[in-house]
């Protein structure tokens, strides 16, 4: 099942990195609330782009890629497939659409 929700939003965010909608996973847990986001530089092109995280109200950046199409996007989702398999509850919000990844199935509730 998780591979199929890391399939599926892997698809999601690639058709959405063409037009270069902004791709963002949002992750909750009780009252905890964790943010991951792709930035692109530009908004016609989906590279150079970054990925952010934002947790207790502090954002990092995460990663940053300058020439590699796709892998700002491949690595948010990565990124909150994890968090899914910490017991977090994630949403995508991608192309203006949003979706929702149940995390009920995890094994592992480790923050």
């Amino acid at each position: 099942m998780r591979k199929f929700l890391l399939l599926g939003s892997l698809l999601a965010v690639s058709v959405s990195a063409t037009a270069n909608d902004a791709v963002k996973y949002t992750c909750k847990m009780g009252n905890a609330e964790r943010v991951i986001e792709v930035v692109y530089a530009s908004a016609d092109k989906s590279v150079p782009c970054s990925v952010s995280y934002t947790k207790d109200g502090a954002t990092q950046t995460l990663w940053n890629y300058e020439s590699t199409q796709g892998q700002c996007e491949a690595k948010a989702a990565e990124f909150a497939e994890k968090q899914s398999g910490w017991g977090f509850s994630c949403t995508s919000e991608s192309s203006g659409n949003e979706t929702s990844s149940d995390a009920s199935e995890a094994t592992t509730s480790a923050q």
